[in-house]
Parts: structure tokens; C-alpha cells; sequence
């Protein structure tokens, strides 16, 4: 399921799944900066450990 984000002109985060674009998720940009750099640290690996990757 891919994402979108965009930050908006009030600065804020604007999040939503392609499958489901009129649901969105809005966040600050720090915490989607933090997020992120979690993201690539590893972070949240353990959310998916053992599933296997989708075919694209």
C-alpha cells in the first residue's frame, strides 16, 4: 500500500494511502522528520519481521 505525503502550506504533513485518498492522516513536520529517520534506523523492523515481501 503506498503512501503519499506532502507538507502543506501551513507546514503541516499530509499523509494518505493511494487505496484510500480521502483518509489523511496530518502530523507535524518534526515528528514526520522523526518517523523517518526511524524508519532508516531500523526502528520498526520488528513490525514485519517474518512477513514476506509483495510482488510488485
Amino acid at each position: 500500500m503506498p503512501l503519499e505525503a506532502t507538507v502543506g502550506d501551513d507546514g503541516m504533513v499530509y499523509i494518505r494511502e493511494t487505496e484510500q485518498p480521502e483518509v489523511v492522516a496530518v502530523t507535524t513536520l518534526a515528528k514526520w522528520e522523526a518517523f523517518v529517520k526511524g524508519v532508516m534506523a531500523g526502528e520498526f523492523d520488528h513490525f514485519v519481521a517474518g512477513v514476506e515481501a509483495a510482488d510488485a
